[in-house]
């Protein structure tokens, strides 16, 4: 059983008569330790694909499993550092990541 699992994820976006399909057929398995790099154009899903991944969005219909447990929603065990917009432009990347991790484990 891989670490990370994606098996036929779907994943569309916009009003029910034009919805936008994302993503499609979406099978991925993952090694624990094994280093993976999402490559694409803009637009080509890769941000709805790692959001999934975190929990902070759910597959229209198929499966993404971490330890073999569904991933559900958002949890300690992920993160996720967002582009230039969401980062505080006078911390380092550490701190910046720091300050996450603190206040998910304050201690």
């Amino acid at each position: 059983m891989a670490f990370l699992e994606l098996k036929n994820v779907h994943k569309s976006c916009g009003s029910r008569g034009t919805r936008t399909e994302v993503l499609r057929d979406i099978d991925l398995q993952i090694e624990r330790s094994e280093f993976v790099a999402i490559v694409g154009c803009s637009g080509a899903g890769k941000t709805t694909l790692i959001s999934m991944i975190a929990g902070l969005a759910r597959p229209d219909s198929g499966v993404i499993t971490l330890n073999d447990l569904e991933i559900a929603k958002p949890g300690p065990d992920r993160g996720i550092v967002f582009q230039n917009y969401s980062l505080l432009p006078w911390m380092s990347v550490y701190e910046n990541i720091h300050l996450a991790v603190d206040q998910v484990f304050p201690n």
